[in-house]
């Protein structure tokens, strides 16, 4: 069913101001019609089938297609050779709670419909119909978009220059001394935290979110979030500072080495050679052998050339051609 055209505003407009209000630090929160609308426009698909779209009707053509799989590379359900991310799609999808059959439907009929000879889009585009057909009823409200490598290193950035602190000093965190080492360090790994989304003084470790980010749950927690829960409120009786009860509750309440750990160490990777101060380059000194110039002015390679410099060039010239002169 089509919907009007004044409701299809109305969707628009809506959908836009509520993923604005959800929207901070770096965090991304994103509906499938803002991914729908985006995508539209970036694969140049004639306006009038988004109206179909936002209705919900997928036509089995190329251009239908190939949208799906953007909208899925737009909400980060999968990477560009269509690898799913089961925990971030269902993320948009409202399961019937007395289906508890629903997942393995949806396994099973991608497994059956999903061939990997196919085209990308044509993966992307069966992948999603399972989906909508098996696992549950499709959602229009904003969810988390995890960031990308580039997004979470930009993070880290922001942090550096905030905390002035140095490439150096990251990697050193990075490496054997460790986020727990001094004060300092501490609060980076906290900044981190809180500008990519994962964690806040007020609300302590947000675990969907973590999970989504880096897509390991916490040994045994399931993740639903409760062991972190009970996890972080034993650290804040303690009465730790702000950037030491942070620090604390992702290492001791997560699996900080295998998830944020390894993050940060690939961001360095590609913040590396954004950041570290070029060495210049030296040329090894040659031996000049002494000639009857000896009233030449030498000069130095390191120094810029300036007028003056030509002038007196000029003069020494034409004193060599006066001298050449007399001798003659």
């Amino acid at each position: 069913m089509l919907l009007a055209p004044w409701a299809i505003a109305l969707l628009l407009a809506a959908s836009s101001t509520l993923a604005g209000a959800l929207s901070e630090h770096s965090i991304v929160e994103k509906s499938i019609v803002q991914a729908q609308q985006e995508c539209v426009e970036y694969l140049n698909i004639p306006h009038h089938r988004l109206y179909e779209y936002l209705g919900h009707n997928y036509a089995n053509d190329a251009k239908t297609k190939c949208m799906i799989r953007c909208v899925g590379l737009n909400l980060k359900w999968w990477n560009g050779g269509v690898v799913l991310r089961e925990d971030v799609i269902r993320q948009y999808f409202a399961p019937d709670p007395e289906d508890r059959s629903s997942i393995d439907r949806t396994r099973a009929c991608i497994d059956k419909r999903v061939n990997s000879k196919s085209t990308l889009c044509s993966r992307a585009f069966e992948i999603f119909q399972c989906y909508r057909e098996h696992y549950g009823q499709l959602l229009n409200c904003p969810r988390t978009v995890p960031l990308g490598e580039e997004r979470f290193a930009e993070a880290i950035h922001y942090c550096l220059d905030t905390l002035q602190a140095t490439l150096a000093e990251f990697r050193t965190y990075c490496s054997s001394r460790g986020f727990l080492d001094c004060e300092r360090s501490r609060c980076l790994l906290r900044c981190i935290a809180i500008r990519t989304g994962i964690y806040s003084d007020q609300y302590g470790a947000f675990a969907m979110r973590y999970q989504l980010q880096f897509g390991n749950s916490t040994s045994g927690s399931g993740g639903d979030g409760l062991e972190q829960d009970i996890c972080t409120t034993r650290l804040r009786r303690e009465g730790l500072d702000k950037c030491t009860l942070a620090a604390r509750v992702l290492h001791e309440c997560f699996d900080f080495p295998i998830t944020l750990h390894t993050a940060l160490e690939r961001s360095l990777i590609l913040l590396s050679p954004l950041m570290e101060i070029p060495t210049p380059v030296t040329t090894t000194a040659t031996t000049i052998q002494p000639t009857t110039e000896v009233n030449k002015k030498p000069r130095s390679y390191n120094s810029r050339i300036t007028i003056s410099d030509l002038d007196e060039d000029a003069q020494d010239q034409d004193q060599d051609q006066d001298e050449d002169k007399d001798e003659h």
